[in-house]
């Protein structure tokens, strides 16, 4: 069911405590009112938004030849007077005005949800828009990728795909039980953690590796035989074995640091 209007009073203190970004919009698509929260994601003062149409006040980036967030605004609105009930958009990039960022505008990705306000009699009387700021979700993500094609790990598109459907799916649902939001950002936030840690796991058998070839004069395959090798032999984690190899080298003495494995 859509929801309706409540008694002017209290919609004003919902509206105005909640920690959610919302705007509100008349049906020709003009402000009306705006939230501390909206005014503070979007870096904006709340007098200088009302009265103002929404594409005027947030136009699209001019430098962005891919920017589509307008006609995909027009037609969530379009969905929602239709359907008369809020649509979840998808991740939407929506580059906000910004007078200190390169090109007067900011980098932003937008988790929106646009809802009908009704009269009692059920007339479509504006729009309930809120938009959660997910930039640094998809930066972090994007940076983690860059990172996993830079050391060409193998496993790289897989971790990658699974952290982006993690992600998706958090922001797809977009329920209204807060409890479920954290747990979901919670996981999100370990997946990241989790291609971060191995990332750094990558770097470390790479440089051990690097060690073992230059005391054995081996091939890299060689060098990583060698390293899987006392990994079984010691029943440790390859990683830790890498790790305490590369300590060694760094205080120990020069000498031998890997002991023949009577394999060359």
């Amino acid at each position: 069911m859509s929801p309706r209007v409540p008694p002017p009073a209290d919609f004003e203190a919902v509206f105005h405590a909640s920690v959610s970004p919302l705007l509100v919009l008349d049906t020709e698509l003009v402000i009306t009112d705006v939230n501390h929260a909206y005014a503070t994601v979007t870096m904006r003062e709340r007098e200088e938004l009302i009265g103002v149409p929404l594409f005027k006040a947030f136009p699209a980036n001019p430098h962005d030849p891919e920017a589509d967030g307008i006609p995909n605004f027009l037609e969530s609105f379009r969905h929602v007077m239709d359907e008369r009930r809020p649509h979840t958009m998808d991740v939407q990039k929506y580059d906000i005005p910004h007078q200190a960022s390169p090109g007067g505008f900011r980098e932003k990705f937008w988790s929106p949800v646009n809802s009908p306000l009704l009269a009692p009699d059920g007339e479509l009387v504006g729009f309930l828009n809120s938009a959660e700021d997910v930039t640094l979700f998809h930066q972090e993500l994007r940076r983690v990728g860059r990172a996993y094609r830079r050391t060409d790990t193998p496993t790289a598109r897989t971790h990658t795909k699974v952290a982006q459907r993690a992600y998706a799916h958090h922001l797809a649902r977009r329920t209204q039980d807060a409890a479920d939001a954290r747990r979901e950002i919670a996981e999100l936030r370990a997946e990241v953690d989790q291609l971060r840690d191995a990332l750094h796991s990558r770097a470390t058998i790479d440089q051990a590796m690097g060690i073992v070839q230059a005391e054995r004069r081996c091939a890299p395959e060689d060098a990583f035989q060698i390293l899987v090798t006392l990994s079984q032999r010691t029943n440790t984690k390859l990683r830790d074995v890498a790790a305490a190899l590369v300590r060694s080298a760094e205080t120990d003495p020069p000498g031998p640091l890997v002991p023949h494995s009577g394999n060359g």
